[in-house]
């Protein structure tokens, strides 16, 4: 097995090597300059985060404003439908006794009839 080994490997020591290519490095500044450059852009980028989240609270607050006058407004008409349900029930008895009193009255009136005959 050994044997095998030996005669499949590459010889070492006969390929070329190429190395990667470097990053180019930036211009020599002092790490306190660099540190206040950091911290400059973050401090910017967080001043823009902040904006657009004073923004977006700003947006909400709007349409939770909205969303009260609407249910407000659903609550008012719910209120009316309410009403209004109640006034059709009184109505809808009414007829019904006016419905059973007729009802009656037809029943009495076939009865007379049919004693006449």
């Amino acid at each position: 097995m050994s044997e095998l080994v030996s005669q499949t490997s590459p010889q070492i020591g006969s390929a070329e090597i190429i190395a990667f290519p470097g990053r180019a490095k930036p211009a020599p500044a002092s790490r306190q300059e660099d540190a206040q450059a950091r911290l400059r852009t973050a401090l910017a980028a967080l001043d823009t985060a902040l904006e657009r989240q004073r923004e977006a609270v700003a947006r909400w607050r709007a349409q939770m404003d909205a969303l009260q006058g609407n249910v407000g407004g659903l609550s008012t008409a719910l209120q009316t439908l309410q009403a209004r349900l109640g006034t059709l029930d009184g109505q809808v008895q009414d007829l019904n006794a006016s419905a059973a009193q007729l009802d009656a009255q037809a029943d009495l009136l076939l009865q007379a009839s049919a004693q006449t005959r």
